[in-house]
């Protein structure tokens, strides 16, 4: 397998690219890199046809040339359905502006090149890991029927209100996290799941970031760089199904447990790409967990989440400001598989009763109040949960049958 990679540096060439690249079913190939200097070259070395490149790779640091004219003619030279060209912007602002130009490109024609954006600032091993693993079942490969094509062209207030049938294969549990700001929901995801995962290492686990303008469960897990959005053209091709999505494992000791960043000040995600993302990660995880922030009735593609979630957990404080933000959502909540988890809890204060009467929603569970959240100095980059904390993650019950507990070295079940 060769790849053309464009770049003025000849030298870090074979560095962006995996010593082998493998397409999906096939066994994995030997990459030999071809390095051109200019645009002009690479044009020349493409439509001379002297070898045909399953990897185009373009530096567009190196470029000086219009998106608008350069991406349609690069792919205007690969004629064979698994060549790919790959793009690594040299900006966050290029980045976002190639994926406008991408977006307009497969929606207004009816181009059908393979492009994929990568990460502006991702080191040569990040490279080559997304590289490494990119290709097409031979379905892909043969192209779909104009009648599968009319049916994915769902209306997007259908997606938004019908129910959408589970994807075959693991079947995985959907959880949603919410609640006012401040209420812990993040926090209790980077050491409830991992906790959870720990126990459970026969099952998978993910964890996606979708708030809508904050990044803290990423930025705690070193996950910024596996974005969701690196795929927004497969989602605009409706075919992110037999597309190799990029997660991160952030714990060497949890190989299960991975993370993927769809954080929305990157892509406003519509209610439709939430579907063919829930139908496709069902299919690959157990349970898949999604940090969601603060609820919102203007954003559908939330509401649209939350509807597909096996169940939503809300999460509040014992506080005026986080149980009065609560039940002004009161309407939306009850139409859901919403249950309460009441953070920064203590008994002393208030009861679990008290604030279930208040809200009218049942309580799951409760995170007492403890001093020692913030992890020492020098521990591991795995949050664990103190004993206090432990004994009331037993106590929840979250519809999926998973190993909840170890307690005098015997394994307790839900």
């Amino acid at each position: 397998m060769i790849a053309l990679v464009l770049s003025s540096r000849p030298l870090q060439a074979k560095e962006y690219l995996p010593e082998t690249a493998s397409i999906r079913d096939a066994i994995p190939e030997k990459v030999d890199a071809m390095n051109v200097s200019t645009y002009e070259l690479m044009l020349e070395r493409l439509r001379l046809r002297e070898y045909e490149p399953k990897i185009v790779l373009v530096v567009t640091s190196d470029m000086s040339e219009s998106a608008y004219k350069w991406i349609p003619e690069v792919m205007g030279c690969l004629s064979k359905s698994d060549q790919t060209l790959f793009i690594i912007p040299k900006s966050e602002k290029d980045q976002y502006h190639l994926q406008v130009v991408i977006g307009e490109l497969v929606q207004g024609s009816n181009w059908k090149g393979e492009v994929r954006l990568l990460g502006f600032n991702l080191t040569y091993q990040e490279i080559a890991d997304q590289l490494s693993g990119y290709g097409q079942s031979d379905e892909e490969i043969q192209g779909i029927t104009s009648e599968e094509n009319e049916n994915d062209e769902i209306d997007e207030l259908t997606v938004l209100l019908g129910a959408t049938e589970k994807a075959k294969g693991r079947d995985g549990y959907v959880i949603a996290l919410t609640g006012p700001g401040s209420a812990g929901a993040t926090t209790f995801a980077l050491y409830h799941f991992p906790y959870l995962a720990q126990l459970n290492p026969e099952k998978e686990f993910l964890l996606v970031d979708l708030n809508e303008d904050k990044k803290d469960l990423v930025v705690a897990t070193n996950s910024e760089n596996y974005r969701l959005d690196y795929f927004i053209t497969a989602f605009q091709k409706k075919k992110l199904e037999n597309t190799i999505l990029k997660y991160n494992s952030p714990y060497k000791s949890i190989p299960n447990l991975k993370v993927i960043n769809a954080v929305q000040d990157q892509h406003k995600w519509t209610p439709n790409e939430i579907v063919m993302f829930l139908q496709k990660v069902r299919s690959e995880f157990d349970v898949i967990v999604f940090d969601v922030g603060q609820l919102r009735t203007s954003s559908n593609s939330q509401i649209r989440l939350l509807r597909e979630a096996d169940k939503v957990s809300v999460f509040v404080r014992p506080d005026s400001f986080s149980l009065n933000r609560t039940l002004s959502f009161k309407n939306i909540l009850d139409k859901l598989p919403s249950e309460l988890i009441i953070t920064h809890f203590d008994s002393a204060y208030v009861s679990k009763s008290e604030i279930e009467k208040y809200i009218g929603l049942p309580v799951m569970g409760v995170v007492p109040y403890e001093r020692g959240l913030i992890p020492k100095q020098g521990s591991t980059d795995i949050m664990e949960p103190s004993k206090a904390i432990v004994k009331d993650f037993v106590s929840y019950n979250w519809g999926v049958e998973l190993t909840v507990a170890v307690k005098k070295k015997r394994l307790f079940f839900k």
